[in-house]
């Protein structure tokens, strides 16, 4: 019985330590390191590249895509090829390989989001990506929690059945 009184509040301040690390952790801005410091504001506000020519997918596909590393090489092979970013996607491209990006936005196994569907319903990306063209290194600015999707499509009347994001 001594053993209950001594595990019991031990679980407790543990289980609370937990939750409240985990509520810090939510509400920090998430910007992963990524393996090339790729810098949207140079593509996007200073060369006015659309989303769309890099995330080829996002108009036509429940995924929007990374570009592989060809589509780079393309602009690369001429533009700034003396950068150390470019240098570093030159390795990539001589080594065949593509380069492993880190997702910046991650949804749970249990949510199925489609592109295409948001695409056509003339959701711009930076609703959910925020200000992507003036961002040095891509980061999380919506929590992209089922509370915030569903403010999203009660504002703009669309479906807020379960299976319209859980199939």
């Amino acid at each position: 019985m001594k053993a209950a009184w001594i595990i019991i509040p031990i679980v407790l301040v543990g289980g609370l330590l937990a939750v409240s690390a985990w509520l810090v952790q939510a509400d920090e801005i998430y910007a992963p390191e990524q393996p090339i410091d790729f810098d949207h504001k140079v593509h996007v506000s200073d060369y006015s590249l659309d989303c769309l020519y890099c995330h080829t997918y996002a108009s036509r596909s429940p995924f929007a895509g990374v570009p592989a590393v060809e589509r780079c090489m393309g602009c690369h092979l001429l533009i700034a090829a003396d950068k150390p970013g470019v240098q570093k996607l030159q390795e990539y491209w001589q080594n065949e390989a593509p380069v492993p990006w880190v997702k910046v936005h991650v949804l749970p196994r249990f949510v199925h989001f489609n592109h295409e569907a948001h695409f056509r319903a003339d959701v711009a990306c930076r609703e959910c990506h925020g200000q992507v063209e003036s961002m040095a290194r891509v980061a999380r600015v919506a929590s992209l929690e089922m509370g915030w999707c569903l403010e999203c499509h009660r504002a703009r009347e669309a479906s807020v059945d379960c299976l319209a994001c859980h199939y």
